[in-house]
């Protein structure tokens, strides 16, 4: 279902600055007798990645015979990508029916912000379900997000911290470290990403008031291996072999974050095999994130848009599209305004041969044009499409069988062309 369409039918407080806090979210949830402290949850906050591995540990899941539900966000079309059950979005019908149970519970002058609304529905949607296992992922920060209201989670788990929403969560990475480490609960159990020292103090100071217990991802740990003609990543973690069906070289860090999060949990008793864990990997998929949608010519959608993730995606394409496998490297990209755009043109653009600019579908997005203007001072070619579809046929009528298209930035425009790409497959 396309927001527009929900949004109508939901109830919403008047759009405005962004507020975070969990008095409103508990009020919310109290109407339904707290489902979400009923269903065990895996709960994974992050700056970057924490999409992946909760995709990842779901996978896992699934295929240990579990019945999964997964929230994350943003989506890139489509309200219901947020709300998965055993890897398929919910249907519009079964969206339609906590959209009703929750406007019919709540007082006639009752409202929530959006994305408080959308947890929620999430939570009524997994109940409904009578799903085994929530993996939830955290929208913005952690101390403060709508989804931190669960009183026992089964695992906490923290991916990659980097700079981003610094106007909300702090100007450095520990203070962001600290935000994110509030979903630490007494006892419960944390998986740690490998951090730079800074957010790895902050983190374990947390985790050592509340006499939380840290199983840590170690990069001695990790040993990439090869990666075949389909882009399938083989690595070892802790001595055994796994097979990963993720391009990006990042994702094997991420897929180790997984493991460890399934060991905590197989440690509390649940059943889960080692062929679950290769199984899962071996078949998770993630769309958007390095993604090949199309061969001859090449076509990659990464949802790239903060520092970090830019770094990652670079690293990326130097690895699987070197200037020696490929004949032309051209881009599409879009970008919000709050975000460190000149640092980013400064960093990616070198790379592409030229770069088509558009403004992303959002009020906060950065004008085609004004983009074009820092990409022309990089040196590299740029062009300004009117459209998504025109940046699409602007790209795609230079392009030759062995050159590479690489559609990046923000999520508010990557999904509409991954959209037009994957309708006429």
């Amino acid at each position: 279902m396309r927001y527009e369409s929900l949004q109508a039918k939901l109830p919403l407080a008047p759009a405005g600055e962004m507020v975070l806090g969990l008095a409103s979210m508990k009020q919310l949830m109290a109407h339904f007798n707290h489902p979400e402290n009923q269903l065990p949850t895996i709960h994974i906050a992050g700056t970057n990645g924490k999409g992946s591995t909760a995709k990842m540990v779901a996978t896992i899941l699934q295929a240990a015979g579990y019945k999964v539900g997964l929230f994350t966000s943003p989506s890139l079309v489509d309200f219901n990508e947020r709300i998965q059950i055993n890897g398929q979005q919910i249907t519009d019908d079964q969206l339609m029916a906590q959209v009703d149970r929750m406007t019919a519970a709540l007082g006639p002058d009752e409202y929530y912000t959006e994305f408080e609304v959308f947890t929620g529905l999430a939570w009524l949607t997994f109940e409904a379900n009578l799903v085994d296992f929530v993996v939830l992922e955290v929208g913005l920060g952690g101390r403060l997000d709508a989804t931190n209201i669960i009183n026992q989670p089964l695992v906490t788990a923290i991916t990659k911290i980097a700079l981003d929403h610094q106007k909300i969560l702090g100007d450095t990475l520990a203070e962001i470290a600290g935000e994110k480490a509030g979903i630490l609960k007494a006892g419960v159990p944390l998986v740690l990403y490998p951090q730079v020292d800074e957010a790895k103090r902050a983190i374990t100071q947390q985790a050592d008031r509340l006499q939380v217990p840290i199983h840590e991802v170690k990069p001695g740990d990790i040993e990439p291996l090869a990666t075949d003609a389909h882009g399938l990543q083989s690595f070892k973690y802790k001595g055994r072999k796994y097979t990963l069906n993720l391009q990006a070289p990042y994702q094997v860090n991420n897929a180790a974050l997984a493991i460890e999060i399934i060991q905590v949990l197989k440690a509390q008793g649940i059943v889960i095999s080692d062929q679950a864990i290769e199984k899962g990997l071996a078949t998770v998929t993630w769309p958007a994130r390095f993604e090949m949608v199309a061969s001859e010519p090449t076509i990659i959608i990464d949802g790239s848009h903060n520092m970090d993730g830019i770094s990652s995606l670079k690293e990326a394409i130097l690895t699987h599209y070197p200037a020696s496998k490929v004949g032309k490297r051209v881009a599409i990209m879009g970008m919000l305004a709050d975000k460190d755009v000149a640092h980013v043109v400064e960093v990616i653009a070198p790379i592409f041969q030229k770069i088509i600019t558009v403004t992303p579908h959002s009020n906060r997005a950065l004008a085609g044009d004004q983009l074009a203007a820092m990409i022309k001072a990089t040196g590299t070619a740029v062009e300004v499409a009117d459209s998504d579809q025109a940046a699409l046929e602007i790209a795609e009528a230079d392009l030759k069988e062995d050159d590479l298209l690489c559609i990046f930035g923000s999520f508010y425009f990557v999904g509409y062309l991954r959209a037009i790409i994957k309708n006429r497959l």
